[in-house]
């Protein structure tokens, strides 16, 4: 379908967001339209809401009431050993109601007062519980239709609301001291194992040893192992002294000599003279004394061996001396050299002997090591195995004194909860009994509040429900969101008066009518028809009573004043009636023009209006779709259009009869016109899918009795421009149609 109206969007979401304003503003728009139209309905829903509610109060039986008072906010508790008054600040206030309000507090309720009152006859009591706001008072009410039995019913209903809260107490405080005394029980044979299986340990094993809680093994273990490290330090430096005696024994002496134990022995010697005599040495006459070896801690050997070394170092010192003024083989150097080959002899039978000693040591030290293995291996075992029982002892204490404190604790709990119970008291009391039943005042305002809000809420239901099923276009927007691809010529508004309405005429008052029909000319004038403007125009509808014949008669008024000449034809050819709107003869018309009894110049009437002719309908008969596609109705169609600037046809309803569907497609252009709020928009559719089938050319449509005062057509249109004060005398301007 052709739309040139439309531009095409040039942003995609721009559109899509419009097309949702657009339905979003036809619903709203067509709500309103149904509240303007049927408020009666609501308003009758509405009232028989109130007159429904007003029947129920007044049929309802006599009834009374009675009220009570439960208070529920504190209680008599004990707190290690002292009694006092606890707040109740929450107390489950809504399990309180429920319980009031439950079937089996009735029901005990009604068997108290069989036994408590035989006599009296059962009636139906309504049990209801408010609470008062901001404080914990629950004010109980009995509703029945005796009065008697109302009162002494809710008085048996606290008393077994009393009782079956203490009930419920006794039952939950049994239950807790059962539990309890059981987990004491529990608590009692399990410290009793614990007790058994401490006592049966220390039986087994040393007592002495585990109470002490220390491991003498492990420690005895330390001493052994030091011990061996001491050894294997001598064993280290022995070895070492075998690779190199000489300079062993200078680290013994100076290490002595460092540490200040001793000083060492001095032996005396004859110094050379230069006469020759000489001094042998005489190393028997050196002081080893026992006491002076202890006293520098080292064995006679290695003291003999440094006192020879010092004893060489003497006769050497001596020959120098010598030889700075004797020759090498002059007796006495020669004495002085056999003196010291004679001490290095004897030095080294020394350290011999230290050796010997040392490997003696050497191996006296590797049997004690071997010895200290053994010994540390040994009590290495003895070591863990008593850190284990010692480990295994501590944990039994350990577990012993849990339990036990567990034991001791659970015990006193019981003792507590003993005394507790004694003293507990319910926090729920009866702050007043029942009252003496009065009647009950029916309340009315709630009801009928209420029937007002569900009569109007029903009648706003069916209102919508039957709008569902409505689908008549009420607006522009309802029309463009159904027929989204039709171009909208124009919008005619809508003429509040009876009767016909009158055709347009200068200086019409009927501003906002008048411009409307402007517009719609405007379009058709200045649309883009591709360089063929159409001079044949066809006006229809989908069914009757759409205004279509005063929408075609003052679209010609419209287009003659704009200087055209125009003829107006009636071709509805069956009820035509376009001529009593101008006053003017009905025939002959254009019926007898397609039957060739006359020629259709010889048919035209003048309107009286400026370039404006009428060619009425004519006499009725039969068949007239065929006429219109004779070969006759092509060339007065073609003798019109070279006549007249616009030849402007009223047709019949599209679905009515086959005429405009069968003359259409020889017309340039189809108009057609949609009564809003009326016409139907399945029919709209279906009449213009037919027209589409036919080739026809439709040029657009015009929505005819468009309502004013809907925001869309303000908006467009501006009607309150028209609506300014006239002026009077000279100041008025002069008005241009």
């Amino acid at each position: 379908m052709e739309n040139s109206l439309l531009l095409p969007p040039q942003n995609p979401g721009q559109s899509s967001t419009l097309s949702r304003i657009h339905e979003t503003s036809a619903k709203f728009q067509r709500y309103k339209i149904l509240l303007r139209r049927r408020w009666w309905f609501l308003l009758l829903t509405a009232s028989i809401g109130v007159c429904i509610m007003a029947l129920r109060i007044t049929s309802k039986p006599d009834t009374y009431q009675s009220l009570a008072k439960l208070v529920a906010g504190g209680r008599i508790v004990a707190q290690e050993g002292n009694v006092g008054w606890q707040e109740q600040l929450t107390d489950f206030y809504g399990t309180i109601i429920e319980t009031l309000e439950s079937a089996e507090m009735k029901k005990r309720a009604l068997a108290r007062v069989h036994a408590l009152h035989p006599d009296l006859k059962d009636t139906n009591v309504e049990i209801r519980v408010a609470q008062t706001k901001g404080s914990a008072i629950f004010n109980v009410f009995a509703v029945g239709s005796e009065k008697t039995f109302t009162k002494i019913f809710l008085d048996a209903m606290l008393d077994e609301f009393v009782a079956f809260r203490q009930q419920i107490r006794e039952q939950g405080l049994e239950r807790a001291l059962n539990t309890f005394t059981e987990t004491v029980v529990k608590k009692s044979k399990e410290l009793q194992e614990r007790t058994e299986r401490l006592e049966a340990f220390r039986k087994a094993n040393d007592k002495v040893v585990l109470t002490d809680g220390r491991n003498e093994a492990a420690a005895f273990l330390l001493n052994l192992k030091a011990k061996r490290e001491n050894l294997n330090s001598e064993l280290t430096d022995i070895r070492n002294a075998l690779e190199d005696v000489d300079a062993a024994m200078v680290d013994r002496e100076r290490g002595i000599i460092a540490g200040g134990t001793a000083q060492p022995i001095q032996t005396g010697a004859t110094s050379a003279a230069p006469t020759g005599e000489s001094n042998k040495p005489n190393l028997t006459q050196t002081n080893l004394n026992s006491t002076s070896v202890a006293s520098l801690g080292m064995t006679s050997a290695e003291h003999d061996y440094l006192e020879a070394k010092k004893t060489i170092m003497k006769i050497q010192n001596e020959k120098l001396a010598l030889i700075k003024y004797l020759k090498p083989g002059h007796p006495d150097v020669v004495r002085l050299e056999e003196q010291i080959e004679s001490a290095k002899q004897l030095q080294q039978n020394f350290a011999d002997e230290i050796v010997k000693e040392m490997r003696s040591r050497e191996n006296t030290l590797n049997r004690q090591l071997g010895s200290l293995d053994k010994q540390i291996e040994e009590k290495q075992k003895e070591a863990i195995e008593l850190g284990g029982k010692l480990a295994e002892h501590e944990r039994l204490e350990e577990e012993f004194r849990a339990t036990k404190l567990a034991h001791d604790q659970m015990f006193e709990r019981v003792q507590k909860f003993q005394d507790f119970q004694n003293v507990q008291t319910d926090y729920v009391a009866i702050q007043e009994h029942a009252s003496q039943a009065y009647k009950e005042v029916a309340d009315w305002i709630k009801p009928l509040v209420g029937g007002l809000a569900g009569g109007t809420l029903l009648g706003m239901i069916i209102l919508v429900l039957f709008d569902r099923l409505d689908d008549r276009m009420n607006s522009f927007s309802e029309f463009q969101g159904l027929f989204p691809a039709e171009a909208v010529l124009g919008q005619i508004p809508e003429q509040r008066q009876r009767g016909d309405v009158a055709l347009l005429r200068p200086n019409d008052d009927r501003h906002l009518y008048a411009e409307a029909f402007r517009n719609v000319r405007s379009s058709i004038l200045f649309k883009n028809w591709q360089g063929k403007p159409p001079k044949t125009i066809l006006v229809t509808s989908a069914v009757p009573n759409e205004g279509k014949t005063t929408v075609t008669s003052n679209l010609a008024v419209t287009m003659a004043t704009s200087g055209a000449r125009v003829l107006l034809a009636d071709c509805d050819l069956r009820r035509g009636g376009v001529s009593e709107l101008f006053k003017l003869p009905g025939g002959p018309g254009l019926s007898e023009v397609l039957l060739g009894k006359l020629h259709w110049r010889d048919a035209v009437q003048e309107t009286g209006i400026r370039g404006l002719d009428l060619l009425a309908r004519g006499e009725v008969f039969d068949q007239t779709s065929e006429m219109l596609l004779s070969k006759t109705a092509e060339e007065v169609l073609r003798e019109m259009g070279d006549e007249y600037d616009y030849v402007i046809f009223d047709s019949a309803p599209v679905l009515v009869a086959d005429d405009t569907p069968s003359f259409a497609p020889k017309i340039d252009m189809v108009l057609f016109v949609v009564r809003l709020s009326s016409t139907m928009a399945r029919l709209s559719g279906k009449a213009l899918d037919l027209l589409y089938d036919r080739q026809v050319n439709v040029g657009g449509v015009i929505l005819n009795r468009s309502t004013t005062n809907l925001k869309e057509y303000t908006y467009y249109n501006y009607a309150s421009y028209y609506y300014a004060p006239k002026k009077t005398g000279s100041e008025a301007p002069a008005s241009k149609a």
